[in-house]
């Protein structure tokens, strides 16, 4: 910061109380007064602030996580070890404890420059989707925009043929594919083909509902996808649907910029609306392949909310298949068998609930080794594995108590014993780290097999019997090391997150903190984020990153999480405090502390962020309560308006990107989970186009020209009602961009300058020019 000249000082000892001849005055007065004479924030700031943007940061950071690929059945298993010289692909046998190089990197390297024909140094060797044959050890990969093969053995790299549009059966004697909406059986011996169905013109087989983003890198509204089939094991049977689309809802946009410098292009979507009454609806259907029969499902059709369709998970024995389907409004959540020989269905389980039951939160799982079911529920208030017998539909509770049970990560079937990853079981311990159990596979005494007080991020082997565990806190670097199922013991290091270079920089390691909800009784989290020169004699603005989403936690617990998936990190190296905060109406605990957002998504959760946020400045002497800007995305960014119009008083300075600021305007599969699939005036209490006249302060709405998921609609709309208003605003549309506002490099850019306005009443760098994103 510039000193102050003369004149401000002047400025300011005019209009404030004299002590030893200096002005005195607050902060906020002070940065007013140095913006009225042109002080600027250096380039460099923003240099700091981009070198911890997530796409970024893993060049200061390295070893963030070890990520198991397992090969085959078994317990071994590779992972990418991404270090300052380059990539190691690194495979480790647990039952030896032995680790070496998959293979060698030098050799894959020179085969591969000489195979493309282009120029190829070991530090830039990346391997992407690689895949390892369990038997032949081959690898399989893309570089440079072209699949390979390699076998270690010989040495030889081949081009690989780019992968078939068709699905193969297991046996590997039949081809599906779909053509013209109906569907084809090819066979891989002598390539004849089969047609299945004659009927498909208007209502294709195998075809889900097309993604928005898939139309945009193919030109087209009706672009090439993978056929929606799903073989039994035994190869006998195809299982897939059809859905109708006649009458459903469909959206246009309009890409005014085409990468290849053509004329707009419009793309047209199926895309049902919350409370849409006519919706896409589908309708499964068997197909026995050898003798061409069709046996319809006779479970009823039930509509598509959103793109894809329907899955179907096969029985260990071919019989049958199983379908999760929630009921519309979501009050219902059910698991349904239905036979391949006769399309008979039948219900299995279900889940009812007078008000929602949480699909967004529910794990199920099918372990075809004993033909069952795992299925999360939540009737005595926290959600609990269930084994559901996939014949019978007999159910037994495997864990209970006052804690989250998550998902089922693996099982020991040797042993009999279930692993089990949950949450706020440990007293004492913030209740959203995540902890490995070990459970009979009967239920009940669970075993801790990850007992530091951490979060542990773990990948269970195929044979149950080890577990690679990635344990950190937000302001502990990962530890990733390979532990054994039976008790959790730590049989080898695998790595830890190098950090030098990032602390070399002066970056600061996030802090959790917890603090009281607005009742004054329940705890709740969250995280600040420092600029690397804090200094703790300054007083900083607070720049809050909300979503509030109920299916959503929004304080990373993790240390990968807090480098890799916020960006609060990159807006604290502007000179401020950044914060996340979880408050009541969010997920990862209780039912009840997440139901109060049922029907209640405009008012939910705001005092308590604004509560913790006080309490937390309260404190910390150089928190600033008094300058709060707010920032977030999607579901953060119908936040950012509602806290800028229920609480002016606090949220004075906001940016809103890709918001759904009207839930009418939005995926019914996501708003009617929350708000019930009926429309009313409860959907016009809870729509920021009603609140936009109450707008006090500053305010950046941003949405991508395509975003996919949340249609620009609801941003202009928005802008719409702030005009009527005549509320002063900036708004920016992105050409070409999807819902993932975070990927533009201008957009992050725009944003920074809009908190350094506004917020910190400075001038921006001029024209800063950000890298451009991998």
């Amino acid at each position: 910061m510039k000193r102050l000249s003369a004149l401000a000082v002047l400025l300011m000892s005019s209009a404030a109380p004299l002590a030893l001849g200096t002005a005195l005055v607050t902060p906020t007065a002070a940065i007013a007064v140095e913006a009225e004479a042109g002080v600027r924030l250096p380039a460099s700031v923003y240099a700091r602030a981009e070198a911890v943007l997530p796409q970024h940061v893993d060049e200061l950071i390295f070893g963030l996580s070890v990520r198991p690929q397992w090969i085959g059945d078994n317990a071994e298993f590779w992972f990418e070890r991404k270090t300052p010289p380059g990539r190691d692909y690194v495979l480790v046998d647990p039952t030896s404890g032995q680790t070496r190089p998959l293979f060698d990197h030098d050799l894959l390297t020179e085969r591969l420059a000489v195979a493309s024909g282009k120029p190829l140094a070991r530090k830039d060797l990346q391997l992407k989707g690689l895949k390892v044959d369990a038997e032949t050890r081959r690898l399989e990969f893309s570089h440079d925009g072209r699949n390979w093969r390699f076998d270690p053995a010989s040495g030889s790299v081949e081009a690989a043929a780019e992968a078939s549009k068709g699905a193969t059966s297991p046996d590997g004697r039949w081809r599906a594919e779909v053509r013209d909406g109906d569907l084809v059986v090819i066979s891989i011996a002598d390539s004849s083909e089969r047609r299945l169905t004659q009927d498909g013109g208007a209502s294709p087989y195998a075809t889900p509902l097309i993604n928005l983003n898939d139309m945009v890198a193919q030109g087209t509204s009706e672009p090439s996808v993978r056929p929606a089939i799903r073989w039994s094991p035994d190869s006998r049977y195809i299982a897939t649907y059809r859905i109708n689309r006649d009458h459903a809802r469909r959206l246009s946009l309009v890409q005014s910029t085409p990468k290849d410098g053509g004329p707009p292009r419009a793309l047209d979507y199926l895309y049902p609306l919350t409370g849409d009454t006519e919706t896409p609806m589908v309708e499964g259907v068997f197909f026995e392949v050898e003798s061409g029969r069709r046996i319809p499902m006779a479970s009823p059709a039930r509509p598509v909310l959103y793109y894809g369709g329907p899955y179907y998970e096969w029985s260990a024995d071919s019989r049958a298949v199983f379908e999760r389907a929630p009921t519309r409004g979501y009050g219902a959540l059910q698991l349904h068998r239905i036979e391949a020989a006769t399309g008979e269905a039948r219900l299995l389980t279900e889940d009812r609930s007078d008000t929602y039951v949480d699909y967004y939160g529910h794990f199920w799982s099918y372990d075809d080794e004993t033909d069952t079911h795992y299925w999360t529920a939540d009737p005595d208030g926290y959600a609990h594995v269930y084994a559901v017998d996939a014949k019978t539909g007999v159910r037994r509770q495997i864990t209970s108590g006052d804690w989250r049970a998550r998902t089922v990560a693996g099982a020991d079937h040797r042993a009999r014993r279930l692993l089990i990853v949950g949450s706020g079981k440990e007293a004492g311990r913030d209740p959203y780290l995540r902890h490995l159990y070990s459970v009979s596979a009967t239920g009940g005494q669970t075993r801790l097999l990850t007992p530091e007080a951490m979060d542990h991020d773990v990948s269970v082997s195929p044979d149950g019997r080890f577990f690679v565990d990635n344990m950190s806190t937000i302001d502990q670097p990962t530890r990733s090391v390979l532990r054994r199922s039976s008790d959790g013991r730590i049989l080898m290091e695998l790595g830890r997150a190098d950090v030098a270079a990032y602390l070399a920089a002066g970056y600061r390691m996030p802090e959790p903190f917890q603090t009281l909800a607005a009742d004054g009784v329940t705890p709740i989290y969250g995280a600040l984020f420092k600029p690397a020169d804090f200094d703790p004699t300054k007083r900083y603005p607070i720049i809050e990153d909300i979503y509030t989403g109920p299916h959503h936690v929004m304080t990373p617990k993790s240390f990968e999480a807090a480098m890799m998936s916020r960006n609060a990190n990159s807006i604290a190296q502007l000179g401020v405090i950044a914060v996340t905060i979880d408050g009541r109406g969010t997920w990862g605990r209780s039912r009840a502390f997440q139901q109060v957002a049922y029907k209640n998504l405009h008012a939910v959760g705001l005092e308590d962020h604004i509560a913790g946020i006080r309490a937390v400045a309260a404190r910390n002497a150089w928190m600033d309560p008094k300058r709060v800007g707010i920032y977030g995305f999607s579901a953060g960014g119908y936040d950012v308006v509602r806290a800028m119009t229920r609480h002016p008083e606090f949220y004075k300075v906001g940016v809103t990107a890709s918001g759904n600021h009207d839930n009418r305007l939005d995926k019914a599969i996501w708003n009617e989970q929350w708000m019930g699939s009926e429309l009313g005036p409860l959907y016009d209490e809870n729509s920021n186009i009603t609140w936009a006249p109450k707008l006090e302060g500053r305010l950046f709405v941003a949405h991508g020209e395509l975003d996919e998921n949340v249609p620009p609609a609801a941003s202009l709309r928005l802008v719409d009602a702030l005009i009527k208003s005549n509320k002063d605003f900036d708004f920016l549309m992105v050409p070409n961009a999807d819902h993932y506002l975070d990927a533009v490099p201008y957009y992050q850019r725009r944003r920074w300058d809009f908190f350094v306005r506004e917020l910190l009443h400075v001038a921006p760098p001029e024209a800063y020019q950000m890298r451009a994103f991998d």
